[in-house]
């Protein structure tokens, strides 16, 4: 008994100087290391407005912009970049505090910002009319860039997008004390385990989620200053309207749209997709649903969702109107 009450109080002692690590910033990236994975070329870092964008441009023909999702980065294009480049010039850029972009002097980092960097960012590619992509709050901005600037947007490409709040959901148990544990006791997520359980938990097949996945994931999301800004972009979206407003700015697209869902992801569920579609009033849209593809179908699937985006996008009539499934 002596000796188990050694190696458990050893094991306390080792789980507090872990936690102590990790509240002191010890599990922070080090973004020299981080660019020198992830921002070699083709990747650039282009000034706009102070702020260092990161910025993939790749292929050649008609301008795909692509905009990636919350705690992701433009890498989450890169199976589509491998199956379109040959047909389009595809832009892709990290999004404020995420990826390898750096801070926003203004401080803004609210809704309105990311839309004038965007802006910004393609008129200094001299890019004025393109066909653009986004998928989860990548979608959200693209709605918004569309609705601004909707002489610039020919057709739309957008995945799960969320223009409503999801119902809550079920987590497992063992995941859901992982998030715990990591919100309210290390008070990080800098670590394999967060990010294996947080991407295993939206997507349609979790075997697919690979070591690399989760070490990129890691590793972008741990550079300093990173969760904080996140959460700040949080902040600010709810402060100026959230998916509410979001909803109501779909109504002023005008541009022919594509919703591509994952039927199998947690975060937003078949039963409201009709709902989210019927918010774009003046705008063609078509659906097309994935029964075995969760949240990240554009990483779980690319091969299947760009074919799909680039039979749209060549004028071809894929998908269909939004149907409720029959329960």
């Amino acid at each position: 008994m002596k000796s188990i009450a050694i190696i458990f109080s050893a094991a306390l002692v080792a789980l507090g100087g872990f936690v102590l690590f990790a509240r002191m910033g010890g599990l922070e990236s080090d973004r020299t290391q981080a660019v020198a994975m992830y921002g070699q070329p083709p990747s650039q870092f282009i000034d706009i407005d102070g702020t260092q964008l990161h910025v993939r441009d790749e292929g050649s023909g008609p301008v795909l912009v692509l905009l990636h999702g919350s705690r992701a980065s433009l890498h989450q294009w890169d199976g589509w970049v491998a199956a379109l480049k040959s047909r389009y010039r595809i832009i892709r850029v990290d999004s404020l505090a995420h990826g390898l972009t750096g801070h926003d002097p203004s401080g803004s980092y609210s809704q309105a910002r990311s839309t004038e960097l965007l802006k910004g960012l393609l008129d200094k590619l001299g890019v004025d009319r393109f066909y653009l992509g986004g998928t989860s709050s990548g979608a959200t901005e693209a709605v918004r860039f569309a609705a601004a600037y909707p002489e610039r947007v020919e057709k739309m490409v957008l995945s799960t997008v969320p223009l409503k709040l999801p119902p809550t959901t079920e987590t497992p148990s063992l995941r859901r004390f992982i998030f715990w544990f990591h919100a309210n006791i290390l008070g990080d997520t800098s670590t394999d385990l967060f990010w294996r359980s947080f991407l295993e938990n939206i997507y349609g097949d979790p075997s697919k989620v690979t070591d690399d996945l989760v070490t990129r994931y890691r590793i972008l999301n741990s550079l300093p200053d990173q969760r904080a800004l996140q959460q700040l972009r949080i902040q600010n979206w709810y402060r100026d309207g959230g998916a509410e407003k979001d909803f109501e700015t779909a109504a002023k697209v005008t541009s022919p749209t594509l919703v591509q869902w994952g039927v199998a992801g947690p975060v937003l569920p078949e039963d409201i997709q009709c709902e989210i579609t019927a918010a774009f009033k003046n705008a063609q849209v078509r659906v097309i649903s994935y029964p075995s593809l969760g949240h990240k179908l554009v990483m779980e699937d690319p091969v299947t969702t760009a074919r799909d985006a680039d039979r749209f996008l060549s004028g071809e009539d894929v998908g269909g109107a939004c149907e409720t499934p029959s329960r």
